[in-house]
């Protein structure tokens, strides 16, 4: 089973249970920011993170 690698934006890796996907809150979804990768989100535009209390 291959494990992806958690962005410095990540609580948790995708699928661990209480977290959910949201939109990176740096570079608001796009994945860059200045023309360059995002380095919290790795690109992607998103980042996982704990939901609930």
């Amino acid at each position: 089973m291959m494990v992806e690698p958690l962005n410095p934006g990540d609580d948790a890796a995708p699928g661990t249970p209480g977290t959910g996907e949201d939109v990176c809150p740096r570079c608001g979804g796009s994945g860059t920011i200045e023309g360059g990768e995002c380095v919290n989100c790795g690109g992607t535009g998103k980042v996982i993170e704990g939901i609930g209390g």
